[in-house]
């Protein structure tokens, strides 16, 4: 390009991002549509806690809007040779601030990484997301928290808490001055730094939580921020509004000061919030984009292509192996029922709830999601064989095939005069989800749970009639029942479900985040099954430290895991269309831990974005990415 060709490119590329920002305002407006669990940002089960806690708090490091690690509260990291050690160099005189935007007394330091690690590892505390995985990661850490596990259960009757308590000098954290956190890792880890973008990893101020106590997190006063934003305001199932932290140490990529988050399940009035001005963004299901197509706000429709971070999340229906249902106990545990189930669902029927159009691109048959995480020498783990096969498969619905496994399965079952071997008749209580009674004869009596919004209620009438008709209402019949807006709360750890649609979000780069969780006893394993020999495999991928050679076993776990349809994937997590003023890919990009709730840098603009606008800067944008990486 010839010098006045080339200033004159830069002139015009600095002339529209100036536009961009001068068009911007300083507030987003958006709703929740299930309600926070706890301002604990160690625990957070929901979006709505993971948004807050990615948005007040940060890590060590973050990602960027291309997905790359870079630099956060630390300033600078080095890695061993061996690749056991990792050092981290903290940003010095970074300040804590109160609810209020004030700076406290205390200044964020190599101790409060160590605080943190100290608090999710102690079993009094809680922290569900804390799997052993993650426990195995750091030196001497599984064998911490399994101590105090077994001190608090009484198992262990030579070792009083304290004295386990004071093991904690022999994890493999710690601060050797004010501004330096060291990790000793167990194994060689490549993508530890995917682990940092998870909430187990964020600091804690020790003398703050002294004070506080049992207090932590109850209400926004008994929180310092660390991050971006701290909590203004939380008013439960009203509003949260988050405020930008004056004395955050990246300041100027903030151009967001106000966020304002107001609990509105309803997504009709979302989208009438949005036409009268009232919110920057509005996700749209498939009633809402037919509604909007055919008038002026159909220009500004459009959704993110598959690969999209936001689409890192699986959607699979959860089935109870331990259910109180008999009848569906019995069926459950016999794999040509869950065959039949996995053939019965028509995944792109569905999925038309949330894309009307191309409800097959959003289909998704693995756990492990695509586009996410790739070996030594780039390969995607879900073109590893096994995994890549059922990818590919598509739509899995089969109307004959699961009549057939069908069939099978009464043929196992029944006394093939419609009498459930081994069942009596008695009430099954999931009140106040359900209530059903079951004779011991076909119809096999099922209860299907799902959220109250429209969209799932909508998708639950479906999948009834979905799979009544498949089977016949003579051999199944699925009764409804509904949750308020916590699912684990409400329905999975009391068992209140013999059929559930859930989904969990993917923690950290590699294929362990979902399939370590998913063994025997794992923390997402909410149907509560085992497998040996899955359970052995997963540990055998483990071991292995050369990413070629691990993700092959991983795949070898994970087809037969999908192949014994423990769980039933169906669809990529994610609204399928939205129509919003956020200009696309300002904003951090990653699929992993609590990134894609991030806020920091996003621009907002006056108008909506239309749908041809998307198209010119996602182009850019990826070209930009691909020369960025």
């Amino acid at each position: 390009m010839k010098p006045r060709a080339m200033i004159i490119a830069v002139l015009m590329a600095l002339t529209a991002v100036a536009s961009a920002w001068a068009a911007g305002v300083d507030r987003y407006d958006a709703v929740y549509a299930s309600e926070g669990s706890s301002l604990r940002y160690f625990y957070t089960p929901t979006t709505t806690d993971q948004r807050v806690a990615a948005n007040t708090q940060d890590g060590l490091v973050e990602q960027d809007r291309f997905g790359r690690f870079v630099p956060s509260l630390a300033q600078s990291w080095t890695v061993s040779p061996d690749g056991l050690t990792w050092t981290f160099k903290l940003r010095p005189g970074l300040m804590y601030v109160d609810s209020s935007g004030q700076k406290t007394r205390w200044e964020i330091t190599a101790d409060d990484f160590v605080e943190g690690l100290r608090y999710v590892s102690d079993p009094k505390n809680g922290i569900k997301n804390f799997s052993r995985d993650v426990r195995n990661l750091i030196s001497g850490l599984n064998a911490y928290y399994l101590d105090l596990s077994d001190v608090d259960s009484g198992k262990k009757k030579d070792l009083t808490r304290d004295q386990a308590l004071a093991n904690f000098a022999n994890v493999g954290i710690s601060a050797p001055d004010k501004y330096t956190v060291v990790y000793r890792l167990s194994k060689p880890t490549p993508f530890f730094l995917s682990y940092l973008v998870m909430e187990l990893f964020l600091p804690v101020e020790k003398e703050f939580l002294d004070t506080v106590g049992l207090d932590f997190g109850v209400s926004k006063e008994k929180l310092v921020f660390s991050g971006a934003y701290y909590i203004s305001d939380w008013q439960r199932s009203k509003r949260i509004v988050l405020k930008a932290n004056p004395h955050y140490w990246d300041a100027g990529k903030i151009s967001v000061k106000t966020i304002t988050l107001q609990y509105v399940p309803d997504p009709t009035t979302q989208v009438a919030m949005f036409q009268r001005g009232e919110l920057s963004r509005a996700d749209l299901g498939a009633d809402q984009v037919k509604a909007l197509a055919k008038s002026k706000w159909g220009q500004y429709i459009y959704s993110d292509p598959p690969s999209a971070d936001r689409f890192s999340v699986t959607y699979w229906f959860v089935q109870n192996f331990t259910s109180a249902n008999p009848e569906f106990k019995a069926f459950v545990n016999n794999l040509n029922f869950r065959k039949a189930l996995y053939y019965g669902i028509d995944r792109v029927k569905l999925n038309e709830l949330d894309d009307p159009y191309k409800p097959g691109q959003i289909i998704r048959n693995t756990v492990v999601p695509e586009f996410q995480i790739f070996d030594e020498k780039g390969v995607d783990y879900t073109d590893y064989p096994g995994v890549k096969e059922i990818k590919a498969a598509g739509n899995y619905y089969n109307k004959a095939k699961a009549r057939d496994y069908f069939k099978k399965a009464l043929a196992e079952l029944t006394d093939g005069k419609g009498t459930i071997k081994g069942v009596s008749p008695t009430t099954v209580d999931y009140k106040p989800i359900a209530e059903v009674k079951v004779d011991g004869k076909l119809p096999l009596q099922m209860v299907y749970v799902s959220l109250p919004d429209a969209v799932e209620t909508k998708r639950a009438l479906l999948l009834k009639a979905m799979l009544e008709e498949a089977f016949g209402k003579e051999n199944i019949e699925v009764t409804l029942g509904q949750c308020i807006d916590d699912v684990f709360g409400e329905v999975v750890e009391p068992r209140r479900f013999d059929l559930l649609h859930d989904n969990f979000r993917f923690g950290y780069a590699d294929p362990a985040a979902q399939l370590s969780r998913l063994v025997t006893g794992g923390g997402v394993n909410d149907g509560q099954y085992s497998d040996p020999e899955f359970d052995k495999l997963v540990q055998e991928a483990m071991s292995k430290t050369v990413l070629s050679e691990r993700y092959a076993i991983f795949a070898k776990a994970e087809a037969l895991y999908l192949d014994r349809c423990y769980v039933l994937p169906w669809a990529m997590g994610g609204t399928a269309y939205q129509i919003t003023k956020v200009v696309p890919f300002t904003y951090p990009r990653g699929g992993f831990g609590i990134t894609r709730f991030k806020f920091k840098g996003m621009v907002v603009e006056k108008d909506p974005i239309t749908a041809k606008r998307y198209e010119q800067l996602k182009a850019a944008f990826y070209k930009e990415m691909a020369a960025a990486k």
